[in-house]
């Protein structure tokens, strides 16, 4: 029979204790180095220390103090830590997961979050609205602002320059490029250029935005309508913009429309146009590796919370066969993969992936730390 002893390391070790009884067990593990090796044996400190060598730099009371000590620490967090929450899952088959909750992360940081009574986190940090680096017009004028526009018009004509009635919220900037117009000057509803010698201009002539800066501009005005909270406009401005374009060149703006579907609660509609994506990542221009993991990782999510982990399986698995991702985005894929294991019950499988996404997060906080 197990003593109240073995007992309280078991439940240190599966991360049952609450945060209190757990750093004070580790607290205890300073002075009492058989303790200590205890926790390790039982594999409560960190797989690592399964290294022979690791061991060895552990085996004087030094080393161990100082190990005990961030145990401690680690302790403390647990119940904060989005890795290491407990989940029933044998119950739960391919029931939707009605208690899950998705979480968010900024660029670059991962941030601990509370696994409440038990209950999976997945991490997705497309899954919300995004900030937009347009301003944002407020008062009368937020109104009436008008959505960006692929056509305008020749105003004026002046000494070889022309103005149009088009500027800054139709994605103009200088250089651009509108026929034989090349833009010197923009304002926010109107611009001039230059216009190439011997071209024929006149007042009223129609000109087209090309249609790689309509769309960048258009997904500035969707992310900016989101980001005031107007989600209904912001979805109904993508959605109409989709056929401005090929699907190559819209990805981007239906990537984001999915991420305003799941904010609006339109969670089938999201999930149908991450897997459109998907479907299109090399039609020209080809999405990037970290386009296609962001994707994969959001359409898997997805499909966990909706309790199917067999359609999750390979879009998660796709977006962590993809290398030239930072390690922000591999942890958000790594701790989904665990999520999908033990919903599948493999609860080894899912500790692994915990564990490996776990230390991506800390090479996220380090790299953030190095920023100047």
């Amino acid at each position: 029979m197990k003593s109240d002893l073995d007992r309280t390391i078991d439940q240190f070790a599966t991360r049952e204790l609450s945060p209190a009884a757990a750093r004070e067990l580790a607290h205890q593990a300073l002075e009492d180095a058989d303790l200590f090796d205890a926790l390790v044996a039982r594999g409560a400190a960190e797989a690592s220390l399964e290294a022979p060598a690791v061991r060895a730099a552990l085996s004087t009371p030094a080393r161990r103090k100082q190990w005990a000590i961030a145990l401690g620490a680690v302790a403390a967090a647990w119940l904060l830590a989005i890795f290491v929450w407990r989940i029933v899952v044998s119950q739960q088959s391919h029931q939707p997961l009605q208690q899950a909750r998705t979480s968010v992360s900024k660029p670059a940081i991962l941030p601990s979050l509370e696994a409440a009574n038990g209950r999976p986190v997945l991490l997705a940090s497309e899954l919300t609205v995004r900030s937009s680096d347009a301003p944002v017009f407020r008062g009368s004028d937020a109104a009436t602002k008008r959505q960006p526009q692929s056509t305008g018009i020749i105003t004026a004509l002046d000494a070889g320059v022309a103005t149009v009635n088009l500027g800054s919220l139709d994605g103009l900037a200088k250089g651009t490029e509108l026929g034989s117009i090349v833009i010197t000057t923009v304002f926010r509803d109107h611009a001039r250029g230059k216009i190439a010698k011997g071209a024929a201009i006149h007042v009223n002539d129609r000109v087209q935005v090309p249609r790689s800066v309509h769309l960048a501009a258009v997904l500035r005005e969707v992310n900016a309508l989101a980001a005031t909270g107007d989600l209904s406009q912001a979805r109904e401005l993508a959605r109409k913009t989709l056929a401005a374009g090929s699907s190559g060149e819209t990805r981007s703006l239906l990537e984001q429309l999915a991420a305003l579907d799941y904010q609006a609660g339109a969670i089938d509609a999201a999930r149908e146009h991450y897997e459109a994506a998907a479907n299109n990542f090399y039609a020209p221009p080809a999405a990037s590796p970290s386009e296609q993991a962001v994707t994969l990782n959001s359409l898997g999510a997805l499909y966990l919370l909706r309790g199917d982990p067999d359609s999750a399986v390979k879009p998660l698995n796709q977006a962590a066969a993809q290398t030239a991702i930072d390690p922000d985005l591999r942890a958000q894929i790594l701790n989904n993969l665990g999520v999908l294991s033990e919903m599948n019950g493999d609860l080894a499988k899912a500790r692994d992936y915990y564990s490996r996404a776990h230390g991506q997060a800390n090479l996220a906080r380090l790299a953030n730390l190095k920023r100047p």
